[in-house]
């Protein structure tokens, strides 16, 4: 017997936000070919936290979202469902996918361009997608550095405007 997975905390719930308050804003801004798609984009959180959801449109077919668990899944493409360049949503599992569905054994060269993406960002800056939209980042976080030393404080007080000693 296999445990039937639990429904979204309703207090946790799914919020549709304004674009630019995705944590992954800046990633879709350098890559996508067809910038202007982030007029109708919506910044989706769950659990606190706001990923982008890009919708289809010029170079872009299709795009997808993994949300974790499939209660999500289902109220997040009910959320999706009417908006502008979000044709089709639909739940599949812990993925909600719109536009066109993506084709089997594509190249990850030929998955980025059926996404709309450009093989390297606008900018020089490494951004890399976050785990929400399929990325991996498997590397450890880099150590940050041991907190230097405090200054010293002074030992003497001067009033500014005082008269000078």
């Amino acid at each position: 017997m296999t445990a039937s997975p639990l429904p979204p905390d309703p207090q946790l719930g799914v919020r549709i936000l304004p674009a630019t308050a995705a944590c992954d804003y800046e990633f879709w801004e350098a890559r996508l070919l067809s910038p202007h798609l982030l007029r109708d984009a919506v910044a989706v959180a769950l659990h606190r936290l706001p990923l982008l959801a890009v919708p289809v449109g010029a170079d872009r077919r299709g795009g997808f979202m993994d949300v974790l668990d499939p209660g999500y899944a289902q109220v997040l493409a009910h959320a999706l469902q009417g908006r502008p360049g979000f044709k089709w949503p639909v739940a599949s599992g812990r993925l909600v996918r719109w536009g066109d569905p993506m084709p089997e054994n594509l190249t990850p060269d030929a998955r980025c361009r059926f996404q709309g993406l450009r093989e390297q960002p606008r900018r020089p800056a490494s951004l890399r997608p976050l785990a929400g939209h399929g990325g991996r980042n498997l590397e450890p976080p880099a150590p940050k550095p041991p907190p230097g030393r405090q200054p010293t404080p002074p030992r003497v007080f001067v009033l500014a405007g005082g008269p000078a000693p």
